[in-house]
């Protein structure tokens, strides 16, 4: 086993607990990494555990699946020193499919890989959506809707670990968000009232 490997391993005891109690119960299903990253992903390992969820008001499964591996390491410091540096990725959707599980893998990969601080308002181009045929490609992260994910925090090697939200958007979306700014975006999803459980088949473009 690698040092890789068995830090990975500690630390998933930590946030698989805290999840449990955040949730109620233990995930209904489980992406390895193994099963998510390509030959070329290097040596992170980053899982995504799905979680069923009971909402009052909503009609139909709901789940939430998040990602489990991100916050192993820091990601690169931002503008602000006090931005945090620990995430996991979480999204809500009716049914997590493979397809959503490597997408989600994939979007927690990229800021360590690469570099680079994911926060709050920030967006990712990509060149393949979770559902091939849809134009959701890219995305967009913000603070969980739901109030409990959103005040979520567990300690991971002595810094707070938080969520973000992954909304995927199109290249329009994106493109709007880049001219106009991310505030513009926001007043779009509230304007049409994006749907926060996010269902290719039932996802209304947020520009023409």
């Amino acid at each position: 086993m690698t040092p890789e490997e068995a830090k990975h391993r500690q630390l998933t005891i930590v946030r698989a607990q805290a999840y449990a109690e955040l949730f109620g119960r233990k995930p209904d299903a489980f992406f390895a990494s193994h099963q998510l990253k390509g030959a070329a992903n290097g040596a992170d390992f980053i899982d995504v555990f799905v979680y069923p969820m009971e909402m009052e008001g909503v009609d139909g499964p709901v789940c939430a699946a998040i990602t489990n591996g991100m916050s192993d390491q820091r990601m690169a410091e931002g503008d602000d020193p006090g931005q945090p540096r620990r995430r996991e990725l979480i999204q809500y959707l009716r049914k997590c499919t493979p397809g959503h599980a490597k997408r989600l893998r994939d979007m927690a990969w990229l800021p360590l890989h690469d570099g680079f601080l994911l926060d709050s308002h920030h967006s990712i181009a990509w060149d393949w959506s979770a559902v091939e045929g849809t134009p959701w490609k890219n995305a967009f992260f913000l603070p969980p809707l739901i109030t409990p994910h959103a005040k979520f925090t567990v300690e991971i090697e002595g810094e707070p670990m938080s969520f973000l939200w992954h909304i995927p958007i199109s290249d329009g979306e994106r493109a709007f968000k880049q001219q106009q700014g991310s505030g513009a975006l926001l007043d779009r999803m509230q304007e049409l009232g994006l749907p926060w459980i996010f269902d290719e088949a039932n996802r209304p473009s947020l520009v023409e």
